[in-house]
């Protein structure tokens, strides 16, 4: 339905369902009530408020209120989670403030946070997918460790984005268009459409397609690097050939079929298959410092593209009074990459040598070294297929379980090649397109589990809940990384061939009670952990890095309040980071990037998110969260300049203060239904990273929307406009922050009409 065509006296709560005023004799009786939200967070349908956990979801409904396509829009409605993103596609994911700065590079560490679509993990290292959200049942966050039933990664949280199912009951159709202008950018356009199908009373076929065009907004503007060579020589270089306003594109186009079969009144099968494929040039940094407000200057162009695949099946059925549940998945993925180095060529003292004196005949140094602008590819393949086996009871008795086996097999096979175009002839002869440096490497990762949740009703308003998870993995790293041919000699070329095995096991517990019918108290125990892998540099202090464990303390509640009008949830907690892995790059350890288990933090926080029914035709919703995540003992990064961090140092990529508010307003308009709302979000300041001599303090932003539509019998009109005061975010400084000074930044004001219909 679209986000103007809720009945008069059904309003958007805004944050974790629609709120609906339903026309029941009941509902008149009791007044205004806020719409009962259902989750999925314990692998079963549950109410929200019945849950003993911190889960903020929202519903299609919201997501189409909010005007939420991508990932960046739903992040700022929602507490706990954080991100580092270098762009589209490009995004390091936080929950809670646990964020050790070290993570990002492909041979390091896995995320701390879980990412599901559906039922399977999608998790990448610095590389999220950025699924476009469009007919999307429900998108939850589960905050704080969910490694007991959700796994590896699950260590601060899980993320979940569920796809509308089919549904036999009713045929439903739709197509919304969405066309926007930027301030001093390029026009953007969205066009989307989902089909339902019932085939007959026991079965449907849903299908979505969608095309995304932004426009840019950056600027490429003109620049020169000059560099002083070792043998008194000096090159100067422009970026003139490469100079282009509003360079920063995006496209993305997709598509999704599922099929849902009752095999009989037990038993259900649905297929689904994903198809996306985004495209990006230019860069979403800009240099406001050096250069000029959306602008920078690159010396090579940046593109990407990103494509998947996913196909599943999900049989489900009662099995002697139980349920029985088998979903499988398989995800093939390419992501590639062609990215400006040029800058790091300027400030790096080292960079004469490697750039041209390495590239040269010994003695007779710079004497054809042409150029220091550089550029680097980066190609990946992912493959992943996970199986999932749970049996689990039927809410009707006091004691309640789910007992599950877990399988996921993955593989990230990637070709990183750093260009110089400007070495010798005679090195371009030897080596291939002038690459001066190669890591060539196939990471695999298998791993499997036994887990299980049991709740028990101790009496008939206090449950306690038990989980845990017995685990194995196997991590293999197979390749070659290391500089190419030189006159020199060869130095730092190595090849690595080694297994790492894991088996381990996590708990969690939890004792809820049930105040009242309004009103749930609990207190919880969970345990997470990120599994361990092996370095690309098997002589660099050790061959591999075991798990990390962050261990959670929670006191919660959830309310209604003022008969159903008011809602308000939230928690407070403590969790203890031990053996943290942190990923460093330093030439004095290795030419590649390791990681070890050097660190151990805390952290201290609250949490909540509040919606209210103001009268039937006004609501207001806000979420608000508070992280204080410090390292509880000092350590030392290794490297050239070995970098301490002091005891209660502040942890990196996250903000302490986090939050945002909704407030929207229903009305008659010509006889129409119409709406207005206003929705504001603020994160506060963070560093970069951990190491006080590289981080860098990313200011505070506040974002402001504003959004109004009306009903036309089937089809509605919605306008709004984006960041209204035009506010710059930092929502991260670059990865390059020791030489490139640049920041990651949002979409300037932007003015847009949505136009939806529906069948």
């Amino acid at each position: 339905m679209p986000s103007a065509s809720l009945p008069k006296k059904c309003l958007m709560s805004l944050f974790g369902s629609s709120s609906c005023l339903m026309p029941t004799a009941s509902m008149a009786e009791e007044g205004l009530m806020l719409e009962e939200v259902v989750v999925t967070a314990r692998k079963r349908q549950e109410s929200l408020q019945n849950v003993p956990l911190s889960i903020q979801a929202l519903d299609n409904n919201t997501l189409r209120a909010l005007g939420i396509s991508g990932f960046d829009d739903y992040i700022a409605m929602l507490p706990s989670l954080t991100i580092s993103s270098q762009g589209p596609g490009k995004s390091e994911i936080y929950m809670r403030g646990a964020a050790d700065g070290g993570d990002g590079n492909v041979s390091g560490s896995q995320p701390s946070v879980g990412v599901y679509l559906d039922e399977q993990a999608i998790t990448a290292i610095g590389t999220n997918l950025d699924i476009h959200i469009y007919d999307i049942e429900r998108i939850e966050t589960l905050a704080g460790p969910q490694g007991t039933l959700y796994g590896a990664s699950s260590q601060a949280g899980t993320l979940r984005i569920i796809t509308q199912k089919p549904d036999s009951s009713e045929f439903s159709a739709g197509a919304d268009m969405d066309v926007s202008l930027t301030r001093n950018g390029e026009a953007s356009h969205i066009l989307e459409a989902y089909i339902n199908v019932p085939l007959s009373e026991s079965a449907a076929f849903r299908g979505v397609v969608w095309d995304k065009q932004e426009g840019g907004y950056i600027d490429n503007v003109a620049g020169s690097r000059d560099i002083s060579l070792t043998n008194g020589r000096s090159l100067s270089i422009n970026n003139d050939q490469w100079i282009e306003k509003d360079f920063n594109k995006l496209g993305k186009q997709g598509a999704r079929a599922a099929l849902r079969i009752d095999l009989d009144e037990r038993w259900v099968i649905t297929l689904g298959v994903i198809a996306q494929k985004q495209e990006t040039s230019g860069t979403w940094d800009h240099d406001p410092n050096d250069v000029h407000d959306l602008s920078i200057q690159r010396f090579h162009p940046d593109s990407s593209s990103d494509q998947y695949l996913q196909a599943s099946i999900s049989v489900e059925g009662d099995l002697a009074g139980h349920s029985l549940i088998y979903s499988a998945s398989a995800l093939d993925r390419e992501v590639e990459y062609e990215a400006d180095y040029t800058e790091y060529s300027s400030v790096a003292t080292w960079v004469p040598f490697y750039a041209c004196d390495y590239s040269s005949v010994p003695g007779n140094v710079n004497t054809d070294c042409t150029s220091t602008a550089e550029h680097y590819t980066d190609d990946n393949m992912y493959k992943r297929q996970s199986h999932e086996l749970r049996l689990q009871s039927t809410l009707d008795g006091k004691v309640n379980y789910v007992l599950g086996f877990y399988y996921d097999d993955s593989e990230h096979d990637y070709l990183q090649e750093f260009v110089q175009p400007g070495m010798t002839e005679e090195y371009w002869a030897r080596n291939k397109d002038g690459i001066y440096y190669t890591t060539d490497q196939l990471r695999e990762e298998e791993q499997g589990a036994i887990f299980g949740e049991l709740s028990i009703d101790l009496s008939q308003n206090i449950q306690a809940t038990f989980g845990a998870r017995q685990f194995w993995s196997e991590s293999r790293l197979s390749g070659f990384t290391g500089f190419g041919d030189s006159p020199w000699g060869s130095f730092s070329q190595f090849a690595v061939d080694a297994i790492q095995k894991e088996n381990d096991s996590i708990f969690k517990g939890s004792l809820s009670w049930k105040v009242d019918k309004d009103l749930l108290l609990y207190a919880s125990v969970s345990e997470g952990y990120r599994s361990g892998g092996l370095n690309r540099d098997p002589n660099a202090g050790g061959g591999g890095y075991s798990s990390d464990l962050l261990t959670n303390y929670e006191l919660g509640w959830k309310g209604l309040w003022q008969g159903g009008r008011l809602r308000f949830n939230g928690a407070a907690y403590f969790m203890d980071w031990e053996d943290m892995q942190f990923t460093v790059y330093d030439f004095a350890i290795s030419t590649v990037a390791n990681t070890y288990n050097i660190g151990a933090a805390e952290i201290k926080g609250i949490e909540f998110d509040l919606n209210y029914l103001i009268s039937s035709e006004w609501s207001v919703s806000g979420t608000l969260s508070y992280n204080d995540g410090e390292t509880t003992a000092g350590f030392v990064i290794p490297g050239l300049v070995a970098a301490s961090v002091e005891k209660g140092s502040r942890l990196p990529s996250v903000p302490q203060w986090k939050g945002h508010l909704v407030t929207r307003y229903q009305f008659t308009l010509a006889h129409r239904e119409a709406y207005a709302q206003l929705s504001y979000s603020y994160h506060g300041d963070a560093y970069s990273e951990i190491r006080p001599s590289e981080r860098v303090l990313q200011d505070e932003y506040e974002l402001i929307n504003l959004r109004v539509g009306i009903l036309f019998d089937k089809w509605s009109l919605d306008i709004y406009m984006n960041n209204i005061f035009d506010e710059r975010a930092d929502i991260s400084a670059s990865v390059r922050n020791s030489y490139e000074d640049s920041i990651t930044t949002n979409r300037p004001r932007t003015l847009g009409l949505k136009m939806g219909m529906r069948f």
